[in-house]
């Protein structure tokens, strides 16, 4: 009997992945996803007869939306919605990002967690000494000699040098050269790529839910919806995703989706 299934149980999304369209070179792979949902839609153009009374509809213009979250936060997916590459550090090619820290001085010293980077001798310009209170203190500025409101960098060595009389906590803002880092940026004008989709699943048999099926649905061309990116910033929100679905404008087969079932 050949492989014919009809009404299955949907399982779950294994995991969605992309491709580059033309080169087919696999970009990236979400393994969590949840709450997802495909809709279709068309434009309807009904005939009428001379009273009025509808003939038959003509349905074209079919287009789609795939949305989902995946349940945690994924750095690739956020630069397609920036319409953005994700860069890569290395020790060749560093990343320069900011840096926050709260400091102990000891001695009348303080010491970074990295080296600073900027203006020799004023990488950092200012810094923030923290009160009794826990809030903002007096301001000291940077200067090549120590003096009373000023404090001193050896930025080779991570050392700030103030006062002979500072003692307590030190807010310190600078920027640092990273090797392990990445950076995304968003900006005004771009426009996300288009992509190729693949959402794998699972079926499962219903009158036997030992047997399992494979599901493919191939999205030859989707592009990320950014007319409206809501992204969460707690722990349990996840990171929600919406795919605009057009069939390739030049492929006369005119092709949303294709599924594919097969055994496990």
């Amino acid at each position: 009997m050949k492989f014919n299934p009809n009404e299955v149980v949907f399982e779950k999304i294994r995991y969605i992945e992309e491709f580059e369209p033309t080169t087919k070179q696999l970009l990236s792979r979400l393994t969590n996803v949840k709450e997802p949902t495909l809709n279709f839609t068309s434009e309807g153009t009904p005939v009428t007869d001379a009273q009025g009374a509808e003939i038959v509809t003509f349905y074209n213009a079919a287009q789609g939306t795939l949305s989902y979250t995946n349940a945690i936060h994924s750095f690739d997916l956020l630069a397609e919605q920036f319409s953005s590459e994700k860069n890569i550090a290395s020790q060749d090619k560093k990343i320069t990002a900011p840096v926050s820290e709260v400091l102990e001085i000891s001695g009348n010293k303080a010491v970074l967690k990295y080296v600073p980077v900027g203006v020799a001798g004023a990488e950092i310009k200012y810094v923030q000494l923290v009160n009794d209170e826990n809030e903002f203190g007096e301001t000291l500025e940077v200067s090549a000699t120590a003096g009373e409101g000023k404090f001193t960098i050896d930025a080779e060595n991570k050392t700030l040098t103030f006062p002979a009389d500072t003692t307590g906590r030190v807010i310190v803002d600078y920027e640092a050269e990273m090797a392990e880092a990445i950076s995304l940026a968003k900006t005004t004008d771009s426009m996300p790529p288009i992509r190729t989709l693949h959402v794998h699943c699972y079926f499962r048999n219903k009158c036997d839910s030992n047997i399992k099926y494979i599901g493919v649905i191939t999205f030859p061309r989707a592009q990320i919806d950014i007319s409206s990116v809501d992204v969460s910033l707690t722990p349990d929100g996840g990171h929600t995703v919406t795919y605009k679905l057009q069939k390739p404008y030049c492929d006369e087969a005119g092709k949303l989706c294709e599924v594919f079932v097969y055994k496990d």
